[in-house]
């Protein structure tokens, strides 16, 4: 049996993990438009504010976790939200998921971070009960979040 393994992503995993987002937003029947120039920048140039985690068998990368970093200013105490958790269909119900939860949770762990964040769409609810087999506790008193469009010529 292959062994799973879980690294941070280094600059030479982009192009995959560049095909994994496409994926992940075709399934989300959105467009991915990120280049690997602006990868680059996400994860690995000076002040990226996100990382992402790799699962590997046979050295082939069959999913990810980006994760974006944030800070809980009155704290001063760094947070960390999986933004994306995505596995490539064949290996789903494998552990893939799960492993790649459990290294953001104990790489947020190490920085100080007392939790760690995901969230998915209202429609997944595959996603959400494989987050409650997990354990993982909902968040129901996170209140509404609201979007701030930014527009040109646009009036509030």
């Amino acid at each position: 049996m292959t062994q799973l393994s879980i690294d941070m992503a280094t600059p030479r995993d982009l192009p995959r993990l560049q095909q994994l987002i496409r994926e992940l937003s075709a399934f989300h029947d959105d467009k991915a438009g990120v280049t690997l120039e602006q990868l680059q920048a996400i994860f690995f140039d000076d002040g990226a504010q996100a990382l992402a985690f790799v699962a590997r068998k046979d050295d082939v990368i069959i999913g990810y976790a980006g994760v974006q970093r944030k800070i809980k200013i009155h704290a001063a105490q760094p947070m960390f939200d999986i933004q994306h958790l995505y596995v490539c269909q064949k290996h789903r119900a494998e552990g893939v998921g799960r492993a790649l939860i459990a290294a953001v949770k104990a790489h947020a762990s190490a920085l100080g971070a007392d939790g760690v964040t995901i969230g998915t769409v209202p429609g997944n609810k595959t996603a959400q009960a494989a987050y409650r087999a997990m354990g993982l506790a909902e968040m129901t008193d996170a209140g509404p979040r609201f979007w701030i469009e930014i527009a040109e010529n646009r009036a509030w």
